[in-house]
């Protein structure tokens, strides 16, 4: 559930309090994240040394060519739904990538 807080320059922002954290390597295959809790509505998804692909659901398979594309070194958040879960994979030709998915709550 998010909060309405105030940044230092005292605009409105939303605030959200970061709960489980899992953290992937990324491979050629699609892979698959633990389900998310309960009162989970939201994740933040960050990749890091390659671009990578997302699908969400209740058993999600994520595709080189039709699933998300996340950028390397991006930051994303995304609305899911309780129990969802979150499917990866990156191309061939990215030589790694790292995944780390947040809830937030």
């Amino acid at each position: 559930m998010s909060i309405v807080a105030r940044d230092q320059g005292g605009n409105v922002v939303d605030a959200y309090s970061p709960s489980t954290s899992q953290v992937f390597t990324v491979g050629n295959t699609t892979a698959q994240s633990t389900a998310f809790g309960s009162n989970t509505t939201l994740v933040r998804v960050s990749c890091s040394l390659g671009h990578c692909h997302i699908a969400f659901g209740t058993n999600p398979t994520a595709s080189i060519t039709t699933s998300t594309m996340i950028s390397n070194n991006s930051t994303s958040i995304f609305k899911v739904n309780a129990s969802d879960k979150m499917a990866y994979i990156k191309d061939a030709a990215v030589a790694a990538s790292t995944l780390c998915v947040t809830e937030l709550v």
